[in-house]
């Protein structure tokens, strides 16, 4: 079973179909995207537990999730500092623009910015 077949099954409308394609043939996406947010304190409680049931079936590990990815992924360790400082600064410039940047707006810019080499390309 992939890592979509579990979003598919699912009866609700899943991230995937959400977005339009965005993650069709690239699974770590979702993950990295997931990761960002669990770092700047965005991520719901039962959504950390999916993503930390997910990443543990995909590349094991224990309960932190993002410690398994850092190491799978070769990431460092002061990633989520680096993460939650952007997110501050990233949320300053907003609001002097008179913007508003949510968190998942961020997750999935930081992402595409800075882990594209770690992703597939898109079936699309």
């Amino acid at each position: 079973m992939g890592l979509f077949d579990f979003f598919r099954r699912s009866p609700k409308p899943s991230l995937a179909t959400a977005m339009g394609g965005r993650y069709d043939g690239r699974p770590l996406l979702i993950l990295l995207e997931n990761y960002v947010l669990s770092a700047i304190g965005s991520l719901a409680p039962d959504k950390d537990q999916l993503v930390a049931s997910i990443t543990q079936r995909i590349f094991g590990g224990d309960a932190d999730w993002r410690a398994t990815l850092r190491t799978t992924l070769q990431l460092g360790d002061s990633l989520d500092d680096s993460l939650r400082q952007m997110w501050a600064e990233h949320q300053q410039q907003a609001q002097q623009a008179g913007v508003t940047l949510s968190p998942e707006e961020f997750a999935r810019m930081i992402t595409d910015q800075n882990f594209a080499h770690l992703l597939s390309p898109s079936s699309n």
